[in-house]
């Protein structure tokens, strides 16, 4: 008896000691920390005009916005750098009213729209880890906007269209629905500048953004 005792002390000594020394499994760091990685993010978002452009032009928010945008996620480093592209839609419809047309007045409907079709190259930084469920950052981005500004006076309209410099600030964060997962959700607010003059609009084109988005990373 004295012998089962004392062979019973010594394995429950030597089996802890012999599982510390085994090999763990899983201890690699996360693929994603690895590797540099992608990312793809499809967004839609809603649009606050503001400043001049809302005061002189449209003041209307706009629901009619998306935009699309590949990230490289730099490998041991918070930066990631991208581009995106999208569309943005604004109108106004303004009461009946009398209008001078040349040497004519017309009575119409005024209705206000502008388009704009950003083309943009981004960076973010951000704050925690790539294996983080949450990962909040703060991004700059600046490109040009392929802009459609068309003017409706009932059935009659006044085009204009032109390319201007555009450029954004925004913060961030994803949610990954599993940590070191492929996918989550992007949530975003936005600054957005144009240099546009034409017309009603006089100090360019801005806005606030609030955005939304679905992402899919792989390395």
């Amino acid at each position: 008896m004295k012998k089962l005792i004392i062979a019973a002390f010594f394995l429950a000594g030597f089996i802890p000691a012999v599982a510390q020394d085994a090999p763990k499994l899983y201890t690699l760091p996360s693929p994603f920390e690895r590797y540099t990685h992608y990312l793809a993010t499809l967004r839609f978002a809603g649009a606050m005009p503001l400043g001049s452009f809302a005061d002189s032009y449209i003041d209307k928010a706009s629901f009619q916005n998306a935009s699309i945008s590949i990230e490289w996620v730099l490998r041991n480093s918070p930066i990631s750098i991208g581009g995106e592209i999208g569309s943005t839609y604004f109108q106004k419809r303004l009461p009946r009213a009398l209008y001078q047309n040349g040497n004519e007045t017309i009575s119409a409907v005024q209705t206000r729209t502008l388009s704009q079709y950003p083309v943009e190259l981004f960076g973010n930084y951000h704050f925690l880890g790539k294996t983080s469920s949450i990962q909040p950052y703060i991004q700059v981005s600046g490109g040009v906007s392929i802009l459609d500004n068309v003017l409706y006076y009932g059935s009659l309209s006044s085009q204009h269209q032109k390319v201007a410099p555009k450029y954004g600030v925004g913060l961030g964060s994803k949610f990954l629905f599993k940590q070191d997962g492929s996918v989550g959700v992007d949530v975003r607010v936005k600054y957005n500048g144009t240099a546009y003059k034409h017309d009603y609009i006089e100090k360019g084109v801005s806005s606030l953004n609030g955005s939304i988005g679905i992402f899919y990373r792989w390395w």
